[in-house]
């Protein structure tokens, strides 16, 4: 055989196995339900939406609870009770939970609560704090 009739038949040799290769049906992988890839899937996480707003001292307020606006409350999620968190020197960070109460004429940007117990807990007046709703 000459050199071209080897090539003729490898070719033609190779092409026939190709075509029987893809004709062949392809065995069915079979995945148990344990191993699907909606199981690995990580839960999206809901961020709370949060806020840096300022704490103000009042004597209107009772102790526990704190005046907001009601339309800063709907937007943070906020509904019956708000946490603050303080951060003080360093990496200090107080965290207080106060019962809400909705007020217009509270400010937008800011937060009222009692006078004495802001003394007690030791926070300034006009304090920039995050506001977020509490999340039990």
């Amino acid at each position: 055989m000459s050199k071209e009739e080897r090539r003729n038949t490898e070719h033609t040799a190779t092409s026939s196995e190709e075509t029987r290769i893809e004709s062949e049906p392809q065995p069915k992988l079979i995945i148990p339900s344990f191993l699907r890839p909606d199981m690995f899937r990580k839960e999206e996480k809901r961020e709370r939406k949060e806020k840096r707003i300022r704490l103000r001292r009042s004597k209107d307020v009772d102790e526990g609870k704190a005046k907001i606006n009601p339309e800063l409350a709907q937007e943070l999620e906020i509904r019956d009770k708000v946490e603050v968190v303080v951060v003080g020197g360093g990496s200090r960070e107080r965290r207080y939970v106060f019962a809400v109460i909705f007020d217009v004429k509270v400010p937008k940007n800011e937060i009222w609560c009692n006078e004495n117990e802001m003394r007690k807990l030791g926070i300034a007046d006009n304090t920039m704090a995050t506001v977020r709703a509490y999340k039990i």
